[in-house]
């Protein structure tokens, strides 16, 4: 992906909530919203700024 490009990532585990936010940050990208839980999923909208 390039810089500036936004990635929709959509979990069903209760385990994502903590850890894509986490992962994310720890290899350098930018969670733009907060996790956003739609009946079993979970949405996480990831940039990518390096």
């Amino acid at each position: 992906m390039k810089i500036g490009e936004v990635l929709q990532v959509i979990a069903d585990c209760p385990q994502s909530f903590r850890s894509v936010p986490e992962e994310a940050v720890k290899h350098g990208y930018q969670l733009i919203t907060e996790p956003e839980k739609v009946g079993q999923d979970i949405y996480f909208y990831i940039k990518v700024v390096k």
